[in-house]
């Protein structure tokens, strides 16, 4: 049986809001270089517990989470939640793309290069040559190349949501984190994301939260399923296994 090397622990989290559960008690390893996909109805805490691993969920007044978040790196294991990794640090290795395109108020080639040289601290020319390369790599350079000073929100949505997925590579991240990446977009746009994601798996960590079985089939190595709060379910995917952990739920196909 392979033995996979996990690049988060999570053993018995939980996370409530304002005195109310959202997680309880989920133990679950999230494998380095595979795509494991969080799926269930909604409500069941997909997003959430998708925003405990780089503490977004920090960012919500009320907000507690307890028990234990292991981060595995290069250098060694880190605990995230005790402050054994500084949280931009966090969140630049554990970069996270929202379900709505959240581009900047400004030129396309700023949505990037602005937190570059916020955050990474790089001079101009080394942040547009990171630019460059990260549009590329989101398939959207060969669009947007000749108009870089252009406002980032003439885009469209499936544009839009590639530069945010640039805006993250840029920061050369370890772990993508995707909140329904597609279900803002139309079909075209999301047939689009979903066919970068595909050339992106295996070369980062990713961890997508989906209602789309279609997608997840296609994609995910491995799938967990929620409900209220919990793993209901934790396999491989194979047909079985998601059609029987999914009987029931308000997913989409």
């Amino acid at each position: 049986m392979e033995t996979l090397t996990p690049h988060f622990t999570l053993r018995g989290v939980g996370v409530t809001l304002n005195g109310r559960r959202i997680l309880e008690g989920v133990d679950l390893d999230v494998p380095k270089g595979r795509a494991t996909f969080i799926m269930g109805r909604s409500g069941a805490g997909k997003t959430t517990l998708l925003r405990v691993l780089n503490r977004l969920n920090e960012c919500f007044p009320g907000s507690e989470t307890s028990g234990e978040v292991l981060l595995h790196l290069e250098r060694g294991v880190v605990r995230p939640y005790a402050g054994e990794i500084a949280l931009p640090e966090l969140r630049r290795l554990v970069g996270m793309v929202f379900q709505h395109p959240n581009v900047l108020p400004m030129s396309i080639a700023g949505n990037i290069a602005m937190p570059l040289t916020t955050v990474r601290g790089c001079g101009r020319d080394e942040a547009m040559e990171a630019a460059r390369l990260a549009l590329q790599e989101a398939q959207l350079w060969k669009e947007v190349g000749d108009r870089l000073d252009a406002d980032a929100r003439t885009l469209s949505g499936g544009q839009q949501q590639r530069l945010c997925l640039a805006r993250t590579l840029a920061m050369r991240p370890d772990v993508l984190l995707l909140d329904e990446p597609t279900s803002s977009l139309d079909f075209m746009a999301a047939r689009g994301i979903e066919e970068l994601l595909e050339g992106l798996k295996g070369r980062y960590t990713l961890v997508v939260v989906s209602h789309g079985r279609k997608f997840a089939a296609k994609l995910a190595d491995d799938i967990v399923i929620l409900r209220d709060g919990r793993v209901y379910k934790h396999s491989g995917n194979n047909g079985t296994d998601l059609d029987a952990g999914l009987e029931g739920l308000d997913t989409h196909p």
